[in-house]
């Protein structure tokens, strides 16, 4: 019996010791990880507000001295295209008169009857590019005048002299020109005059992002820009309505759907 109570007594120091060493594991593996620390950035002063925005602004005023650039350069190529249009007219007139005296063939005839139509489809399309650059001129005009405004919520629509503007709650994806133009097609019985989609050459060129925007050229006065303006306010689309020439710009008048426009 005494040999057995020693031994007991022996044993309980370790199992005491375990038991100690168990549970302050136990603690260990209990405490609470710790807490990650949350770096604030300084605020803005007002000297960096005041380069930033200046520094905005030398951006539009290049964007702007660009594309007016790029504008006279069209008129001149405009100016040589008419040229062009105007020979070929007169060739297909003086080809008419031979054609009836037999001197031509009505081969001849249609020969310069097709040169007529590329020259009259290449001014067209530099027409188009000199309204792309009006359109983008107004728009950069346009953003300058609203960053001076702080950012309006979902659901605002404010008309500020030449600009209406309407900020949606929908998100607008170019896949969506669809619905507008079936819109635009079910109330006038045509399609929607559609002046820049997406990303084009012009703004390509002059750096500009429009990739998902929707320039359509009407005047938001008009019964057509009304109806349009309408349409994208019971939608939730968002847009840009320009009424009148901002100073610095052409004419411009357009209706610019979705997000505005920002330099690449």
């Amino acid at each position: 019996m005494i040999t057995i109570a020693a031994v007991l007594l022996a044993s309980l120091p370790v199992a005491f010791s375990q038991s100690k060493a168990r549970k302050s594991s136990r603690k260990q593996s209990a405490a609470p990880p710790s807490k990650t620390e949350v770096i604030i950035p300084p605020p803005v002063s007002e000297a960096e507000q005041k380069q930033l925005a200046e520094t905005a602004s030398q951006s539009r005023a290049n964007l702007i001295a660009a594309s007016n650039t790029y504008r006279e350069s069209l008129e001149k190529v405009l100016e040589l295209q008419r040229q062009d249009e105007t020979r070929a007219a007169e060739l297909v007139e003086k080809r008419k008169s031979l054609l009836d005296l037999g001197v031509i063939s009505k081969r001849d005839l249609e020969e310069s009857e097709q040169a007529l139509a590329v020259a009259q489809a290449r001014m067209g399309e530099t027409r188009k590019q000199i309204g792309e650059v009006d359109h983008l001129v107004a728009e950069v005009n346009a953003a300058e005048q609203l960053a001076r405004v702080p950012p309006e919520p979902q659901g605002t629509f404010r008309t500020s002299g030449a600009l209406i503007r309407y900020v949606g709650a929908s998100r607008w994806a170019l896949s969506d020109f669809g619905k507008v133009d079936a819109f635009f097609r079910l109330k006038f019985s045509k399609p929607l005059p559609v002046s820049a989609i997406g990303q084009t050459d012009t703004h390509n060129r002059l750096g500009f992002d429009h990739r998902e925007a929707l320039d359509v050229a009407v005047h938001p006065d008009s019964d057509e820009g009304q109806a349009l303006i309408n349409y994208l306010r019971n939608q939730g689309i968002s847009f840009i309505a320009i009424r009148y020439p901002i100073p610095g710009s052409a004419t411009g008048a357009h209706i610019h759907i979705g997000p505005a426009s920002k330099r690449l």
